[in-house]
């Protein structure tokens, strides 16, 4: 299992039902490339994770796009650089434990200083539903981090 930095946590529980049709949220955190304190994964590869932590619902067929960004201030909106993006994702697939993302992190992702994602709701407003993501060593086991388990 990975090894997860606070430091590197983009949402916890960031909620997206709030948000009308067409409109963007951007993650809680931005990375900032440039900390002095900043040592993860020099010369690893790092991973990117969105999963869903609670479901998604909506009154209509709502769908949810996400998006890694970069910047050169910690601002993350629609004029920052685009270094990937999901499909629309439909509200249906948008279940508790859904992983939306589960990539390793492209070479470019610190051309600038700041990486962070935004999250675009399409169609219809999200009436539910919230997301988790960070970034650590490893694609993530199906195994939740802070459930303790043992088979002695």
């Amino acid at each position: 299992m990975a090894i997860f930095d606070a430091m590197f946590e983009l949402d916890d529980a960031l909620d997206l039902s709030t948000h009308t049709a067409t409109e963007v949220e951007p993650s809680t955190n931005v990375i900032n490339w440039g900390a002095s304190d900043l040592e993860m994964g020099a010369g690893e590869p790092l991973y990117l994770n969105v999963r869903v932590a609670t479901a998604f619902g909506s009154s209509g067929s709502a769908t949810l796009k996400v998006a890694l960004k970069r910047e050169t201030d910690g601002t993350i909106d629609t004029d920052s650089t685009t270094i990937w993006e999901t499909n629309a994702i439909p509200v249906a697939t948008l279940v508790a434990g859904y992983r939306i993302i589960r990539m390793s992190l492209p070479y470019n992702v610190d051309e600038d200083q700041y990486t962070g994602l935004l999250y675009t709701i399409g169609t219809t407003a999200m009436t539910a539903g919230t997301v988790d993501a960070w970034i650590d060593h490893g694609p993530q086991s199906s195994y939740d981090t802070q459930v303790s388990e043992s088979n002695i």
